[in-house]
């Protein structure tokens, strides 16, 4: 909720107060409760086969450790007073090739999307905050997102963390876009023809 309220007004800020649910341990405010930590709360709700299975989904979650965060401050990025630490991006499939290709096309990186199907705002800006890594999650499949009717299915929500945006600006400005939707192909014939065309020339440059 106030991801979708920082895209769509001004910039503020939340303290451990605001918080409810999972939050307040995840970003270091309160010690883990046991009704969570133990997976009965979801284990007992049927989103998981059973406790111990949802159990397991607190030894991979990305948390911060305690007190390391006081307060998150959130914004629209036309309006920020501050350097953000994440960078969320929302994307429709027409626009996140280009957004998620601005991350890794001049560095070659693997790039790879982390989410567990509950509590995926860890993996949307704890994770990349804390690795220093891209990530991204499309909307639908977290159950938590599309209970409280966030954002409809189908859109990236592309985090990139600090360390990655001026890289990733300066990628994005060199890389070709196209806006509206994807253009099919030549098709697997003339595409083939057009890869052996071009394997051709670069074999004959290489043994120039």
């Amino acid at each position: 909720e106030m991801l979708k309220e920082a895209q769509e007004n001004k910039p503020f800020y939340v303290t451990p107060d605001n918080w409810h649910c999972v939050e307040p341990f995840l970003l270091g405010f309160v010690d883990p409760e046991p009704i969570y930590i133990s997976g009965l709360f979801g284990g007992e709700e049927g989103i998981f086969a059973e406790p111990r299975a949802n159990r397991q989904l607190y030894n991979h979650l990305p948390m911060f450790k305690k007190g390391s965060v006081k307060y998150v401050a959130m914004g629209p990025v036309s309006d920020l007073p501050f350097d953000p630490d994440v960078l969320v991006i929302t994307a429709t499939i027409q626009q996140a090739p280009t957004v998620i290709r601005a991350c890794n096309y001049s560095t070659g990186e693997v790039i790879t999307s982390k989410v567990t199907p509950v509590v995926a705002c860890s993996w949307i800006m704890i994770h990349p905050a804390i690795t220093g890594e891209m990530n991204y999650v499309i909307t639908g499949l977290g159950l938590g997102m599309q209970a409280l009717n966030i954002f409809p299915a189908g859109l990236f929500l592309i985090s990139i963390p600090w360390q990655r945006l001026p890289q990733a600006l300066e990628n994005l400005a060199a890389i070709e876009y196209h806006e509206g939707p994807p253009q099919p192909g030549p098709g697997g014939e003339t595409h083939r023809a057009r890869v052996e065309v071009f394997k051709k020339d670069l074999r004959r440059r290489m043994d120039a």
